[in-house]
């Protein structure tokens, strides 16, 4: 037995000793990974709508009145489609240890790893084939957790408008509010209206107020 060989039962994963690991990036993950990785794949996963409910307090916002941020909730539509970006973990057990856990340290706000079966973009529904010969695949994903105290579920509306002026200007998300649906190859007619529409809001609101808006 090599001195790595128990590592994984510290996530509750298979053996990192000869499984392929994915993450699957749909939101911050897809401009800013802070991990290594082999190599990336344009993808989608099923069954999802990506909303940007989850409230925070770290990254802006403020107790009274947290901030939002991206996450994932069962969709009604069991074919709906989110796209993003898988990412290939590397190989070393040691290094994939380090990974897992500062991703984990990093979504801890509400957030829950959980396994996704990843499509490729294009016709059809062909799965990323990328350790399919083996069945030693494993694809993993962060999404909040139903019940967390962050997690609302309320409509945004106009809640840019109201943050408080210390933190509105310097933490505005705007110019990376499209980017978990812009940021992959606009493929099979990829629409997403809940982000999209987040962005066109938040646009009407800076130019309200003679701000620049970012195309």
């Amino acid at each position: 037995m090599t001195a790595t060989a128990g590592l994984h039962e510290r996530f509750g994963l298979p053996s990192f000793e000869d499984h392929t690991f994915l993450i699957f990036g749909y939101g911050s993950i897809l401009w800013k990974q802070n991990f290594d990785y082999v190599q990336s794949y344009p993808c989608y996963i099923k069954g999802y709508d990506r909303v940007f409910y989850q409230g925070t307090c770290e990254h802006r916002g403020t107790p009274g009145a947290p901030g939002r941020v991206v996450t994932l909730l069962p969709s009604a539509d069991a074919e709906q489609r989110v796209y993003g970006m898988a990412y290939e973990l590397p190989a070393d057990p040691a290094v994939l240890t380090q990974i897992l856990g500062d991703l984990d340290v990093r979504e801890q706000e509400g957030y829950d790893r959980v396994s996704v079966d990843l499509f490729e973009m294009g016709e059809g529904e062909v799965p990323l084939p990328l350790g399919q010969e083996t069945g030693k695949r494993w694809s993993l994903c962060y999404i909040a957790t139903e019940g967390n105290e962050r997690l609302p579920r309320r409509r945004l509306r106009r809640r840019y408008g109201r943050a408080h002026p210390a933190l509105r200007r310097p933490q505005r998300p705007q110019p990376r509010v499209p980017v978990p649906s812009r940021g992959v190859p606009p493929r099979d007619g990829a629409v997403d209206e809940h982000v999209f529409a987040i962005d066109a809001a938040a646009k009407r609101q800076l130019q309200g107020a003679g701000e620049p808006a970012a195309a």
